[in-house]
């Protein structure tokens, strides 16, 4: 099977969650299939990088996205009824580049990561085309209202609305749309989406065979792309409202919050007592193996978190909350703890440090629960179900 590959960011470094799944998924393609990606650029990719990519793709071919002409569609957008994340990404470049390819490639199927490079998918002649929205961006949208200054509110509200529309409208050029959780596919049915289907994320096969080898002291563990909004919200919400009271009952505590590039508000908290702001590190093995807990604090997302699903299967115990779980499908306490607001949230993870039998006794049904369903091959076998679907039809 031939796979195009449509992205917003070039694929590499793995250091957020739709770089991270993006190249995973690709990876496992190219075991068997021969995949072709078009992505945008910056400017900040790498030879390294590229070289990194063109291990897993048959043919890389990008195109430099200017951010001043981007960010003037976008505003000049704000009028137009399809979102302004679609309007900042309108390339005629881009699109002639996806024509010439499915000339020259005749892709079997293509896979357009996202609402702002659907509109590249949509190509009729392919015979598969996925539209993975993946998270529901309304709901996403929706979910970070409250947490928003005042002021932005009615961009979010308009845009939210405009996503929905835009979305719904897309949708039926399309073999199948797919959402990543029973939430978000709710959320894709709600505004009038078809060919829904439930497609989740993998994990990292390694993740399943780490040990653990604890720090003298307990470490906590905060995790993910410490410069998108619903991260920064969470990394500040653990240092801030649920640390110190972790802090009191265990003074000798650390609390790391990891992930690539920390915002000003996050780097302030480097100052808190116990705290550690450590930006990306070079491989996560390391940050599994030593961790006893992952505080998983977000209070507004959607979708899957990479993060969980590879603490379970890295034999890490989870405390989140109830929103982040659902996302998984785990319950609490079975697989992990599960909590609403500060005081919970700390109460769970003084819990896990100071029972690490109960925790312990966690980890073989998390490692399954993850293990039964979340893996890129089922993702590729999704694919070439379609395909055999279609060439039968």
């Amino acid at each position: 099977m031939k796979i195009l590959f449509l992205t917003s960011r070039f694929p590499w470094p793995p250091d957020r969650g739709d770089r991270l799944t993006l190249f995973n998924l690709m990876r496992a393609f190219s075991e068997s299939h021969e995949v072709t990606l078009l992505s945008f650029a910056d400017g900040s990719e790498t030879p390294e990088g590229f070289e990194a990519i063109r291990r897993v793709c048959r043919r890389v071919e990008t195109v430099r996205l200017p951010p001043l002409l981007s960010w003037l569609q976008a505003w000049v957008g704000l009028v137009l009824p399809q979102p302004s994340q679609v309007s900042y990404y309108r390339s005629g470049r881009m699109q002639r580049l996806v024509r010439r390819i499915v000339e020259e490639v005749r892709p079997d199927a293509v896979l357009p990561h996202a609402i702002r490079m659907a509109p590249y998918g949509a190509q009729p002649e392919i015979p598969v085309r996925v539209m993975w929205l993946a998270d529901s961006l309304g709901l996403a949208l929706g979910r970070s209202l409250p947490f928003s200054p005042w002021w932005k509110r009615p961009g979010i509200a308009w845009e939210r609305r405009r996503v929905d529309r835009y979305s719904a409208r897309l949708s039926p050029l399309y073999t199948e749309t797919w959402a990543i959780s029973p939430a978000d596919l709710e959320d894709m049915r709600r505004i009038g989406c078809v060919n829904l289907a439930l497609v989740t994320h993998g994990v990292d096969e390694r993740l399943y065979g780490v040990s653990h080898r604890p720090a003298p002291e307990p470490r906590v563990v905060f995790l993910g792309n410490l410069a998108v909004p619903h991260n920064i919200d969470g990394a500040i919400f653990a240092a801030r409202s649920v640390w110190p009271r972790v802090r009191a009952a265990f003074p000798t505590a650390k609390l790391q919050l990891v992930g690539a590039s920390p915002a000003a508000a996050v780097r302030e908290l480097a100052s808190l007592p116990g705290v550690e702001v450590t930006g990306l590190v070079p491989d996560l093995l390391d940050v599994w193996t030593s961790a006893d807990v992952l505080l998983a604090s977000l209070r507004f997302s959607t979708g899957i978190q990479n993060k969980v699903i590879e603490a379970m299967a890295a034999g890490v115990p989870v405390v989140t909350t109830p929103q982040v779980a659902a996302g998984v499908e785990a319950r609490d306490p079975e697989h992990l703890r599960a909590a609403e607001g500060a005081e919970a949230l700390a109460d769970a993870v003084i819990e896990t440090l100071r029972d690490p039998a109960s925790a312990a006794a966690r980890v073989p049904r998390a490692r399954e629960h993850v293990r039964s369903r979340f893996s890129w091959q089922a993702v590729v076998g999704r694919f070439e179900h379609l395909l055999a679907e279609a060439r039968r039809s």
